[in-house]
This record gives C-alpha cells, structure tokens and sequence, in this order.
C-alpha cells in the first residue's frame, strides 16, 4: 500500500486576506470604525448645541420687553442690584403663586428700615422717599408686564412689593445706581 501525502498548504500571502480571519490591515479598519463613531458623536453634539441656541432663544424672545429683566416670587423681588444712570424699561414676570406689583424708591433708606404705615406696609407718600417706578396694578402669577423708570440719577434705590404684608414677608432689594 502506497500512502501519498499532500504536501501543506502554502501559507496566506500578506496581499490576500484569509477566509474569516482579520484583513489585511486591522489598523485601516479600525480607523474606520473609530472615524465612524467620532462623525457620530460629533454630529449628536452638534445637534445637542443647535437645541440648546433655539431653546435660549425663544426663551429670551417670550419675556418681556425690558433692559432690566425682574421677577418676583413668594416672596422676594428678584432683579440686578446694580443698575447704570438714565431711564430703563423694566421687564417684570411674576413667577409666584401670588399677585405681586414692584414699586421703585430713591432713598438713602436701607431696604430694611422704610418708613411704615400702622399696618406694617411701606408708607409710600414719605418725604424720606422718591418713587422712580411703579409696576401699577397687582400682577396676577403667572403674567408679564413692562413699565419705565424715571431717569435714574446715581445713589441709593429700594425696591419693593407693597402688597399687603409683602414687605414684611421680605419682598424688598437694596439697589445701587452708577453713572455709566
């Protein structure tokens, strides 16, 4: 009995890929597939920021209208704490559960120390204060407005929401007007 062996098989040159083994060259496809993932992601970030601009946006665009931006809560009054000389348009939101108004005061008062009527409220027709804005009606929650200042001159403004009792719930802010 004559036994012929085959000789082995030769072995897979560099230039063809094995069958089911890896390619050629693993680094090429690796970089395919990170660059893939990267355009990706790049891309979901891209997206992400777009989202973020549009939401800003029409934010800002639904406000009201105002170079100073103020809001009250239960039960503070939320605004800059420094503004420059001249007239402003103040755009108020109500963002409490609760009418509020926002009255502005020239005065070298503290925030804490106004002059009061018998019920604890900001007696408003004080010499020692000079009214400078007034939001006018009580603003329901939930609403917006603007109102105007009178031209601010640099010192010492309050401002407050003299609802009744507001004042001494806290609603009130110590403001200082700069020349520009």
């Amino acid at each position: 009995m004559t036994v012929t062996t085959a000789p082995p098989p030769p072995p897979p040159s560099p230039s063809s890929p094995s069958p089911g083994g890896p390619s050629r060259h693993p680094t090429r496809r690796g970089l395919r597939d990170m660059r893939a993932m990267l355009l990706t992601v790049g891309g979901l970030l891209l997206a992400s920021a777009v989202a973020v601009g549009i939401a800003y946006a029409v934010k800002g665009s639904s406000g009201p209208a105002g170079d100073v931006q103020a809001s009250t809560v239960d039960f503070k009054v939320v605004m800059p704490t420094t503004l420059t000389t001249g007239k402003h348009l103040i755009g108020l939101t109500n963002n409490g559960t609760v009418d509020h108004e926002v009255v502005m005061f020239k005065t070298d008062l503290p925030a804490n120390d106004l002059p009061l009527k018998a019920d604890g409220d900001v007696n408003e027709e004080s010499p020692l204060l000079t009214g400078v804005a007034d939001s006018g009606e009580p603003l329901k929650a939930g609403a917006t407005q603007s109102f105007a200042t009178a031209d601010l001159s640099p010192g010492h403004y309050v401002a407050v929401c003299n609802l009744p009792g507001h004042y001494r719930l806290g609603m009130k802010l110590n403001i200082t007007v700069a020349g520009r």
